[in-house]
Protein backbone atom coordinates (compact mmCIF):
# COMPACT_ATOMS: atom_id res chain seq x y z
CA UNK A 1 0.00 0.00 0.00
CA UNK A 2 1.31 3.49 -0.68
CA UNK A 3 1.81 6.05 1.78
CA UNK A 4 1.60 9.37 1.64
CA UNK A 5 4.47 11.12 4.17
CA UNK A 6 3.30 13.88 6.26
CA UNK A 7 5.39 16.55 3.77
CA UNK A 8 4.47 19.95 4.09
CA UNK A 9 2.24 19.96 0.99
CA UNK A 10 0.32 16.91 2.65
CA UNK A 11 0.32 19.32 6.20
CA UNK A 12 -0.98 22.14 4.39
CA UNK A 13 -3.92 20.38 2.54
CA UNK A 14 -5.18 19.16 6.21
CA UNK A 15 -4.75 22.11 7.33
CA UNK A 16 -6.14 24.44 5.09
CA UNK A 17 -8.67 21.35 4.91
CA UNK A 18 -9.66 22.04 8.79
CA UNK A 19 -10.22 25.91 8.09
CA UNK A 20 -12.48 24.99 5.75
CA UNK A 21 -14.73 22.18 8.24
CA UNK A 22 -14.09 24.86 10.97
CA UNK A 23 -16.22 27.70 8.43
CA UNK A 24 -18.68 24.85 7.84
CA UNK A 25 -21.08 21.90 8.93
CA UNK A 26 -19.60 18.76 8.53
CA UNK A 27 -20.57 15.06 9.79
CA UNK A 28 -17.88 12.18 10.71
CA UNK A 29 -18.47 8.81 9.43
CA UNK A 30 -18.01 5.83 10.79
CA UNK A 31 -14.54 5.43 9.43
CA UNK A 32 -13.86 9.24 11.04
CA UNK A 33 -13.96 10.82 7.30
CA UNK A 34 -15.29 14.66 8.10
CA UNK A 35 -17.36 15.26 5.22
CA UNK A 36 -18.51 18.81 4.54
CA UNK A 37 -22.41 18.85 4.15
CA UNK A 38 -22.78 22.84 3.82
CA UNK A 39 -20.73 25.82 3.73
CA UNK A 40 -23.72 28.58 3.65
CA UNK A 41 -27.10 28.20 2.52
CA UNK A 42 -28.64 24.87 1.30
CA UNK A 43 -30.70 26.72 -1.29
CA UNK A 44 -27.71 28.53 -2.68
CA UNK A 45 -25.72 25.50 -2.94
CA UNK A 46 -28.16 23.87 -5.19
CA UNK A 47 -28.57 26.69 -7.49
CA UNK A 48 -24.55 26.58 -7.90
CA UNK A 49 -25.01 22.80 -8.56
CA UNK A 50 -27.24 23.61 -11.29
CA UNK A 51 -27.18 26.98 -12.87
CA UNK A 52 -23.35 27.79 -11.24
CA UNK A 53 -20.44 26.73 -10.83
CA UNK A 54 -20.13 24.63 -7.98
CA UNK A 55 -16.75 23.28 -6.13
CA UNK A 56 -17.37 20.00 -4.54
CA UNK A 57 -14.85 18.19 -2.04
CA UNK A 58 -15.35 14.70 -2.68
CA UNK A 59 -13.22 12.58 0.17
CA UNK A 60 -15.75 9.98 -0.38
CA UNK A 61 -14.30 9.12 -3.38
CA UNK A 62 -10.60 6.20 -3.11
CA UNK A 63 -8.40 5.13 -5.87
CA UNK A 64 -6.38 1.95 -6.63
CA UNK A 65 -3.81 2.02 -9.38
CA UNK A 66 -3.70 -1.40 -11.40
CA UNK A 67 -0.30 -1.92 -12.62
CA UNK A 68 1.74 -4.66 -14.85
CA UNK A 69 1.29 -6.09 -18.53
CA UNK A 70 -1.92 -8.45 -17.86
CA UNK A 71 -3.75 -5.22 -15.80
CA UNK A 72 -6.14 -5.35 -18.47
CA UNK A 73 -7.78 -8.74 -19.13
CA UNK A 74 -7.35 -9.43 -15.53
CA UNK A 75 -9.45 -6.52 -14.46
CA UNK A 76 -11.78 -7.56 -17.40
CA UNK A 77 -12.20 -11.00 -16.51
CA UNK A 78 -13.09 -9.65 -12.62
CA UNK A 79 -15.81 -7.12 -13.59
CA UNK A 80 -18.62 -6.75 -16.01
CA UNK A 81 -16.90 -4.31 -18.16
CA UNK A 82 -15.91 -4.43 -21.69
CA UNK A 83 -12.16 -3.44 -19.86
CA UNK A 84 -9.92 -4.76 -22.95
CA UNK A 85 -11.56 -2.48 -25.23
CA UNK A 86 -11.09 0.25 -23.14
CA UNK A 87 -8.30 2.87 -25.09
CA UNK A 88 -6.13 5.18 -22.83
CA UNK A 89 -8.03 8.39 -22.42
CA UNK A 90 -11.24 6.80 -21.83
CA UNK A 91 -13.09 4.58 -18.85
CA UNK A 92 -16.52 2.17 -18.14
CA UNK A 93 -18.45 1.53 -15.22
CA UNK A 94 -18.78 -1.35 -14.45
CA UNK A 95 -19.45 -4.06 -11.34
CA UNK A 96 -17.53 -6.38 -9.31
CA UNK A 97 -19.88 -9.21 -8.69
CA UNK A 98 -19.80 -12.87 -6.67
CA UNK A 99 -20.27 -16.33 -8.01
CA UNK A 100 -24.26 -15.16 -7.30
CA UNK A 101 -24.08 -12.75 -9.56
CA UNK A 102 -25.11 -10.15 -6.79
CA UNK A 103 -23.13 -6.56 -6.49
CA UNK A 104 -20.05 -6.51 -4.08
CA UNK A 105 -18.89 -3.16 -5.22
CA UNK A 106 -19.57 -0.65 -8.12
CA UNK A 107 -16.35 1.04 -9.86
CA UNK A 108 -15.02 3.46 -12.89
CA UNK A 109 -12.05 1.65 -14.87
CA UNK A 110 -10.16 4.82 -15.92
CA UNK A 111 -7.46 3.67 -19.09
CA UNK A 112 -4.20 5.22 -18.66
CA UNK A 113 -1.05 4.33 -20.78
CA UNK A 114 0.54 2.16 -18.11
CA UNK A 115 -2.30 1.40 -15.46
CA UNK A 116 -5.69 1.64 -15.15
CA UNK A 117 -7.20 2.94 -11.77
CA UNK A 118 -9.97 1.64 -10.44
CA UNK A 119 -12.23 4.74 -8.68
CA UNK A 120 -14.43 3.71 -5.64
CA UNK A 121 -16.33 4.60 -2.85
CA UNK A 122 -13.98 5.00 -0.43
CA UNK A 123 -15.75 2.82 1.91
CA UNK A 124 -15.53 0.11 -0.05
CA UNK A 125 -11.73 0.62 -0.13
CA UNK A 126 -10.20 -1.80 1.74
CA UNK A 127 -12.71 -4.29 0.81
CA UNK A 128 -12.25 -3.96 -2.54
CA UNK A 129 -8.14 -4.37 -2.22
CA UNK A 130 -8.86 -7.40 -0.58
CA UNK A 131 -11.38 -9.01 -3.20
CA UNK A 132 -8.76 -7.99 -6.23
CA UNK A 133 -5.92 -9.30 -4.14
CA UNK A 134 -6.73 -12.22 -4.05
CA UNK A 135 -7.33 -13.15 -7.90
CA UNK A 136 -4.26 -12.16 -8.63
CA UNK A 137 -2.41 -15.61 -9.05
CA UNK A 138 0.27 -15.79 -11.78
CA UNK A 139 -0.90 -12.74 -13.21
CA UNK A 140 1.34 -9.92 -14.09
CA UNK A 141 -0.60 -7.24 -11.84
CA UNK A 142 0.16 -5.18 -8.96
CA UNK A 143 -2.47 -3.15 -7.06
CA UNK A 144 -1.73 0.43 -5.26
CA UNK A 145 -3.66 2.42 -2.77
CA UNK A 146 -3.05 5.93 -4.81
CA UNK A 147 -6.17 7.03 -2.66
CA UNK A 148 -3.85 9.69 -0.60
CA UNK A 149 -1.89 10.93 -3.26
CA UNK A 150 -4.69 12.99 -4.76
CA UNK A 151 -7.42 15.19 -3.60
CA UNK A 152 -10.82 14.79 -5.87
CA UNK A 153 -12.31 18.08 -6.74
CA UNK A 154 -15.61 18.09 -8.25
CA UNK A 155 -17.22 21.35 -10.85
CA UNK A 156 -20.66 21.11 -11.69
CA UNK A 157 -23.19 23.49 -12.89
CA UNK A 158 -24.37 24.96 -16.76
CA UNK A 159 -21.51 27.47 -15.69
CA UNK A 160 -18.72 25.29 -15.81
CA UNK A 161 -18.48 25.33 -19.46
CA UNK A 162 -17.26 28.75 -19.48
CA UNK A 163 -14.55 27.59 -16.42
CA UNK A 164 -13.48 24.62 -18.54
CA UNK A 165 -12.36 26.78 -21.19
CA UNK A 166 -10.38 29.13 -18.73
CA UNK A 167 -8.49 25.62 -17.51
CA UNK A 168 -7.56 24.58 -20.67
CA UNK A 169 -10.09 22.08 -21.14
CA UNK A 170 -12.73 23.68 -22.80
CA UNK A 171 -14.13 20.13 -24.83
CA UNK A 172 -14.48 18.48 -21.32
CA UNK A 173 -18.12 18.99 -21.11
CA UNK A 174 -18.61 16.92 -24.57
CA UNK A 175 -16.65 13.90 -23.67
CA UNK A 176 -18.17 10.79 -22.83
CA UNK A 177 -18.57 10.11 -19.54
CA UNK A 178 -15.75 9.00 -17.87
CA UNK A 179 -13.57 10.37 -20.88
CA UNK A 180 -10.33 12.14 -19.50
CA UNK A 181 -8.25 14.88 -20.78
CA UNK A 182 -5.38 17.26 -18.77
CA UNK A 183 -6.46 21.06 -16.97
CA UNK A 184 -3.89 23.44 -16.45
CA UNK A 185 -4.71 25.67 -12.72
CA UNK A 186 -2.32 28.01 -11.63
CA UNK A 187 0.40 26.94 -13.95
CA UNK A 188 -0.26 23.33 -12.00
CA UNK A 189 -1.17 20.21 -14.58
CA UNK A 190 -3.59 17.38 -13.60
CA UNK A 191 -6.00 14.92 -14.82
CA UNK A 192 -9.74 15.79 -15.79
CA UNK A 193 -12.73 13.28 -15.56
CA UNK A 194 -16.21 13.60 -16.55
CA UNK A 195 -18.22 12.04 -13.92
CA UNK A 196 -21.61 14.06 -13.91
CA UNK A 197 -21.73 12.57 -10.46
CA UNK A 198 -24.63 14.52 -9.72
CA UNK A 199 -26.27 14.77 -12.77
CA UNK A 200 -24.94 16.60 -16.15
CA UNK A 201 -23.11 18.07 -16.48
CA UNK A 202 -19.78 17.17 -13.92
CA UNK A 203 -16.42 16.99 -13.69
CA UNK A 204 -13.79 15.70 -11.36
CA UNK A 205 -10.00 17.08 -10.89
CA UNK A 206 -7.69 14.13 -9.51
CA UNK A 207 -5.21 17.00 -7.96
CA UNK A 208 -1.72 15.54 -6.09
CA UNK A 209 -2.03 16.37 -2.78
CA UNK A 210 0.85 18.91 -2.73
CA UNK A 211 -0.99 21.15 -5.00
CA UNK A 212 -4.64 21.01 -3.58
CA UNK A 213 -5.25 23.96 -1.71
CA UNK A 214 -3.44 26.19 -4.38
CA UNK A 215 -6.03 24.70 -7.14
CA UNK A 216 -8.51 25.40 -4.29
CA UNK A 217 -7.72 28.94 -3.68
CA UNK A 218 -7.18 29.69 -7.50
CA UNK A 219 -10.65 28.04 -8.40
CA UNK A 220 -12.39 30.18 -5.51
CA UNK A 221 -11.17 33.25 -5.84
CA UNK A 222 -13.05 36.53 -5.80
CA UNK A 223 -11.22 38.08 -8.12
CA UNK A 224 -11.72 35.15 -11.19
CA UNK A 225 -14.46 36.56 -13.76
CA UNK A 226 -16.04 32.95 -13.46
CA UNK A 227 -15.52 32.23 -10.02
CA UNK A 228 -16.81 28.48 -8.33
CA UNK A 229 -18.74 28.42 -5.41
CA UNK A 230 -17.83 26.11 -2.50
CA UNK A 231 -20.50 23.05 -2.04
CA UNK A 232 -21.03 20.79 0.71
CA UNK A 233 -22.27 16.96 0.47
CA UNK A 234 -25.92 17.84 1.37
CA UNK A 235 -26.87 19.69 -2.22
CA UNK A 236 -24.99 16.96 -3.94
CA UNK A 237 -27.33 14.22 -2.64
CA UNK A 238 -29.56 16.20 -3.04
CA UNK A 239 -28.92 16.32 -6.95
CA UNK A 240 -27.97 12.74 -6.66
CA UNK A 241 -31.49 11.52 -5.89
CA UNK A 242 -33.24 13.75 -8.39
CA UNK A 243 -31.38 12.63 -11.17
CA UNK A 244 -31.98 9.29 -10.43
CA UNK A 245 -28.27 8.10 -9.62
CA UNK A 246 -27.42 5.00 -7.51
CA UNK A 247 -24.66 5.19 -5.09
CA UNK A 248 -22.83 2.95 -3.23
CA UNK A 249 -24.23 1.14 0.20
CA UNK A 250 -27.36 2.93 -0.68
CA UNK A 251 -28.96 1.59 -3.87
CA UNK A 252 -25.63 -0.65 -4.72
CA UNK A 253 -24.79 -3.49 -2.59
CA UNK A 254 -24.64 -7.10 -1.85
CA UNK A 255 -29.17 -7.23 -2.20
CA UNK A 256 -28.66 -5.54 -5.65
CA UNK A 257 -28.31 -7.57 -9.05
CA UNK A 258 -27.46 -5.66 -12.18
CA UNK A 259 -30.42 -5.56 -13.98
CA UNK A 260 -32.39 -4.08 -11.32
CA UNK A 261 -30.10 -0.89 -10.48
CA UNK A 262 -31.41 0.86 -14.00
CA UNK A 263 -27.43 0.35 -15.11
CA UNK A 264 -27.47 -2.34 -16.76
CA UNK A 265 -26.97 -0.84 -20.46
CA UNK A 266 -23.76 0.80 -18.67
CA UNK A 267 -22.21 -1.18 -16.68
CA UNK A 268 -22.71 -4.94 -18.40
CA UNK A 269 -20.83 -5.53 -21.43
CA UNK A 270 -23.18 -8.60 -22.90
CA UNK A 271 -20.32 -9.88 -25.63
CA UNK A 272 -17.04 -9.67 -23.58
CA UNK A 273 -16.79 -13.37 -22.47
CA UNK A 274 -16.55 -14.97 -18.85
CA UNK A 275 -16.12 -13.10 -15.95
CA UNK A 276 -17.15 -13.73 -12.40
CA UNK A 277 -20.74 -14.33 -11.94
CA UNK A 278 -21.76 -13.63 -15.56
CA UNK A 279 -23.73 -16.82 -15.73
CA UNK A 280 -26.00 -15.58 -13.15
CA UNK A 281 -26.29 -12.33 -15.45
CA UNK A 282 -26.42 -14.14 -18.44
CA UNK A 283 -29.24 -16.59 -17.54
CA UNK A 284 -31.47 -13.52 -16.30
CA UNK A 285 -30.91 -10.93 -19.33
CA UNK A 286 -32.01 -13.99 -21.64
CA UNK A 287 -34.87 -14.65 -19.19
CA UNK A 288 -35.66 -11.25 -18.41
CA UNK A 289 -36.51 -12.13 -15.69
CA UNK A 290 -36.19 -8.67 -13.02
CA UNK A 291 -38.27 -9.41 -9.80
CA UNK A 292 -37.62 -5.49 -8.51
CA UNK A 293 -36.43 -2.17 -10.28
CA UNK A 294 -34.83 0.58 -9.02
CA UNK A 295 -37.32 3.80 -9.23
CA UNK A 296 -37.48 7.43 -8.05
CA UNK A 297 -40.03 8.18 -5.82
CA UNK A 298 -42.28 11.32 -4.33
CA UNK A 299 -43.39 11.41 -0.80
CA UNK A 300 -46.78 12.93 0.46
CA UNK A 301 -46.56 15.49 3.58
CA UNK A 302 -43.31 17.25 4.73
CA UNK A 303 -40.58 14.95 6.10
CA UNK A 304 -39.37 12.35 3.14
CA UNK A 305 -39.37 8.55 4.28
CA UNK A 306 -36.05 7.61 5.76
CA UNK A 307 -34.36 4.84 3.86
CA UNK A 308 -35.53 1.33 4.60
CA UNK A 309 -38.69 2.17 5.12
CA UNK A 310 -41.08 -0.23 3.61
CA UNK A 311 -43.75 0.24 0.88
CA UNK A 312 -47.08 -1.50 -0.02
CA UNK A 313 -49.32 -1.93 -2.82
CA UNK A 314 -53.22 -0.80 -2.73
CA UNK A 315 -53.81 -4.08 -0.92
CA UNK A 316 -51.66 -3.84 1.64
CA UNK A 317 -48.65 -6.29 -0.08
CA UNK A 318 -45.44 -5.40 0.94
CA UNK A 319 -43.89 -4.12 -3.05
CA UNK A 320 -40.62 -2.27 -2.29
CA UNK A 321 -38.35 -0.39 0.07
CA UNK A 322 -36.80 3.23 0.05
CA UNK A 323 -33.32 3.39 -0.38
CA UNK A 324 -32.06 7.28 -0.34
CA UNK A 325 -34.35 10.27 -0.04
CA UNK A 326 -34.39 14.13 0.21
CA UNK A 327 -36.16 17.30 -0.02
CA UNK A 328 -35.64 18.51 -3.63
CA UNK A 329 -33.94 21.95 -3.68
CA UNK A 330 -35.72 22.62 -6.99
CA UNK A 331 -38.91 22.10 -5.92
CA UNK A 332 -38.92 21.72 -2.17
CA UNK A 333 -41.27 18.31 -2.32
CA UNK A 334 -40.25 15.58 -0.83
CA UNK A 335 -38.49 13.03 -2.49
CA UNK A 336 -36.17 9.64 -3.20
CA UNK A 337 -34.71 6.65 -5.02
CA UNK A 338 -36.04 2.60 -4.02
CA UNK A 339 -36.25 -0.75 -5.43
CA UNK A 340 -39.92 -1.48 -6.05
CA UNK A 341 -41.19 -5.06 -7.16
CA UNK A 342 -41.49 -4.82 -10.78
CA UNK A 343 -45.49 -5.13 -11.02
CA UNK A 344 -45.71 -1.44 -9.34
CA UNK A 345 -42.62 -0.37 -10.74
CA UNK A 346 -44.52 1.46 -13.40
CA UNK A 347 -44.69 5.53 -13.70
CA UNK A 348 -47.25 7.04 -12.21
CA UNK A 349 -48.21 4.19 -9.73
CA UNK A 350 -49.71 5.18 -6.50
CA UNK A 351 -47.84 3.14 -3.34
CA UNK A 352 -48.09 3.77 0.63
CA UNK A 353 -45.40 3.79 3.36
CA UNK A 354 -45.76 0.64 4.99
CA UNK A 355 -45.28 2.01 8.50
CA UNK A 356 -48.00 4.59 8.87
CA UNK A 357 -50.35 3.56 5.30
CA UNK A 358 -51.16 7.18 5.07
CA UNK A 359 -48.01 8.91 3.28
CA UNK A 360 -48.82 8.28 -0.21
CA UNK A 361 -45.69 7.32 -2.96
CA UNK A 362 -45.82 7.80 -6.29
CA UNK A 363 -43.94 6.12 -8.51
CA UNK A 364 -41.27 7.69 -11.18
CA UNK A 365 -39.25 6.26 -14.23
CA UNK A 366 -35.43 6.53 -12.75
CA UNK A 367 -34.25 8.88 -15.55
CA UNK A 368 -36.32 12.41 -15.02
CA UNK A 369 -36.25 12.17 -19.26
CA UNK A 370 -38.26 9.09 -19.30
CA UNK A 371 -40.83 9.99 -16.89
CA UNK A 372 -44.01 10.36 -18.75
CA UNK A 373 -46.13 10.42 -15.92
Amino acid sequence: MTTVNMGPEVSDWMTFRRNLIASAEATTDENGMETIERFGELCEEYDALADGIALVDRPDRALLEIGGADRASWLHNLTTGNVKSILPGDGCYAFALNVQGRILFDLNALVHADSIFVDIDRRFLEFAREHLDKFIIMEDVTVTDRTDDFVRLGLSGTGIRAMLTEIGAPHAATLPILGQTRAHIANLDMDLVRTDFCGPVAVELFVPIADASTAWRHLTDPARAHRAVPVGGEAVETRRIESGIPKSGCEINDEALPDETGQFQRAVSTNKGCYLGQEIVERMRSRSVVARRLMRLAFSGETPLPPGTGLVDETGSSVGVVTSSCRSGGHGDCVGLGYVKTASAVPGTRLRCASDGETDVIVAALSPADDMS
